[in-house]
C-alpha cells in the first residue's frame, strides 16, 4: 500500500485509484461467525481492524446490497484500482522514461557458464545483460530446467466478467466469502470475478463459468449483473504450495533472480515486490526480511 501511494502521489497516472475500503459481506450467521475468526487473526497478528456492520444496516451503508443478509466486515483502509488501466498507463510512462519492452519474444534457451548466466537465446535473437529477473507468473515452472532450480508453481485459473454498471451499483468493492466471488465497481464498468481451477494452461472460457459468476452474486445485490457485457476474461494465478511468493536470487546462478509465485495477490504485491527485487539485484539491504520468499526454500 505504501509503495502504491508513492506511485499515486508522484506520478500523474489514471488507473482509477479509489480509497473506498473493502466489504466482506456474509449471507448467513454461520458465515459471520466463521469470518469473525479471520477478522480476529487480522487484528491480532497484523493490526488490521474492521468495522462490523449488522445485516439490517447494510442497505443503508451501501444501497446496492440486498436486505436480509447476516452482516459484513468493512476494512476502511483498503483500496482498489482498475488493473488494465494501471498496466497500460504505467508501461506507457516507463517507455517515456527510456524502458524498452520487447514483446512477442519467446525464450528458447539460456547459456550458463560457471554459475553465471551469460545470455539468453530468444526468437528475437541473443540477449546479453548483466542481470536477469524472471517475473513469469504462472509459466515460471517451465523455467526450472533452464535455471537449474525447482520452481513449484501451479497455474490456478480464474475468470471474470466486466459489464456496464447497473443502475444501483455498489459504492464499495466487495467480497462474498461464502460464494467466493468478488465485485469491483469501476468508474466505467462493473466486474464479477472468482473461481479456482487447476486445469493447466487451459485457454477456454466456458459459458457456464460466466453464468456461475452472475448467479453467485444474486443473493447479495439488488442488481447483481447487467446484460451489456464489456469483456469476459480468464487468467492463471501462480500458486505456490506454501502461499508465499518466490523472490530472490536463483540458487545456482549469481546473476539471475525470480520474482513470481504471488498466488492470488499479484496486483496487491506488485509494487512492494518491485522495490524488494530492485534492492536484491543491487545487493542493497532489503526494507523487509525476504528470507521466507527465497527460492532456496525449495
Amino acid at each position: 500500500m505504501i509503495e502504491y501511494r508513492k506511485i499515486v502521489s508522484d506520478q500523474t497516472l489514471d488507473f482509477e485509484w479509489h480509497e473506498s475500503g473493502l466489504l466482506h459481506v456474509l449471507e448467513t450467521n454461520s458465515g459471520m461467525r466463521d469470518f469473525a475468526e479471520t477478522d480476529k487473526l487480522l487484528a491480532d497478528q497484523f493490526g488490521v481492524l474492521a468495522q462490523r456492520i449488522a445485516g439490517e444496516e447494510l442497505p443503508e451503508f451501501d444501497p446496492a446490497i440486498r436486505p436480509g443478509l447476516a452482516g459484513a466486515f468493512y476494512y476502511e483502509g483498503d483500496t482498489f484500482v482498475r488493473p488494465d488501466l494501471l498496466n497500460a498507463n504505467w508501461s506507457q510512462r516507463l517507455r517515456k522514461n527510456g524502458v524498452d519492452f520487447i514483446e512477442n519474444c519467446k525464450l528458447e534457451a539460456v547459456e550458463i557458464k560457471r554459475g553465471h548466466m551469460a545470455c539468453v537465446h530468444t526468437s528475437r535473437g541473443t540477449m546479453n545483460v548483466d542481470r536477469f529477473v524472471f517475473a513469469t507468473g504462472a509459466w515460471s515452472a517451465q523455467l526450472s530446467s533452464h535455471l537449474q532450480c525447482r520452481i513449484p508453481i501451479e497455474p490456478g485459473k480464474g475468470y471474470s466478467v466486466t459489464m456496464e454498471r447497473p443502475d444501483i451499483c455498489p459504492k464499495h468493492p466487495m467480497l462474498f466469502p461464502e460464494h467466493n466471488v468478488g465485485v469491483t465497481p469501476f468508474d466505467h464498468g462493473y466486474r464479477l470475478g472468482s473461481m479456482m481451477e487447476f486445469v493447466g494452461l487451459d485457454t477456454s472460457i466456458p459459458e457456464r463459468r460466466i453464468r456461475q459468476l452472475r448467479e453467485s452474486a444474486k443473493p447479495y445485490l439488488v442488481e447483481p449483473f447487467t446484460d451489456e457485457i464489456q469483456e469476459t476474461w480468464y487468467g492463471w494465478r501462480p500458486m505456490t504450495w506454501d502461499s508465499l511468493p518466490i523472490i530472490g536470487r536463483v540458487p545456482r546462478l549469481d546473476n539471475a533472480y525470480l520474482a513470481t509465485g504471488h498466488n492470488m495477490l499479484g496486483l496487491s504485491l506488485a509494487a512492494g515486490t518491485g522495490k524488494l527485487i530492485a534492492e536484491i539485484v543491487q545487493d542493497q539491504p532489503t526494507h523487509i526480511d525476504a528470507t521466507a520468499f527465497s527460492p532456496n526454500r525449495f
